[in-house]
């Protein structure tokens, strides 16, 4: 009898399916490409990108207060949390930038970037019913001269407007598109070019 108790309180309970997620460009850049931009010599190296070991996990992470975090088993990262990061944000830069020559860590043999970033992640995290928080630092390094990098410091914030994980990535990838912009912003002031 206790088997068969077992047997079907087995059959009763069910494991919810895993859902996965990723990143993706924000859609308000990809309104800006347009097949007239010009192309540029100047090569941008973006990476290596640093994670908290908290962030660099398939399993997505929210915050619940300011001392508690929530791992969620059944809402995963299609691929590394760090890798999406890199491939949204270099994919961010090649669309903002007038050139075609921009590559993510590690780049090929052949590649020699003029300009490099590197970025240091804090936090990139988000409390439903809230915002997410991207806190960065992030470094801009022209090659060619003996100059200190430019180094800066963000803390963006996005509304999440919503419960769901959909929302919370979507909001994540604004995010993203903002440091995007922040980041080419000091390229074209000269942070990544030649005086």
């Amino acid at each position: 009898m206790v088997c068969l108790m077992v047997m079907v309180l087995a059959g009763c309970t069910t494991t919810p399916p895993v859902k996965y997620y990723t990143l993706d460009p924000f859609f308000e850049i990809r309104a800006e490409i347009s097949p007239a931009v010009a192309k540029s010599p100047l090569a941008i190296g973006v990476g290596p990108v640093e994670f908290p070991k908290l962030l660099d996990r398939h399993q997505i992470v929210t915050r619940k207060s300011r001392y508690q975090v929530d791992v969620a088993d059944f809402h995963r990262w299609a691929s590394s949390f760090p890798e999406d990061f890199l491939r949204v944000l270099t994919r961010n830069i090649a669309t903002l930038l007038p050139t075609d020559r921009v590559a993510a860590y590690p780049w090929a043999d052949g590649f020699s970037p003029a300009c490099r970033l590197h970025l240091i992640v804090e936090q990139f995290d988000g409390r439903f019913g809230g915002d997410v928080v991207l806190n960065v630092a992030w470094s801009v390094q022209n090659q060619a001269d003996k100059k200190a990098p430019v180094i800066r410091h963000a803390r963006i914030t996005e509304p999440i407007g919503g419960e769901t994980y959909d929302e919370l990535v979507a909001a994540q990838s604004r995010a993203l598109g903002t440091l995007s912009r922040a980041i080419v912003d000091e390229i074209k002031r000269g942070g990544g070019r030649d005086q």
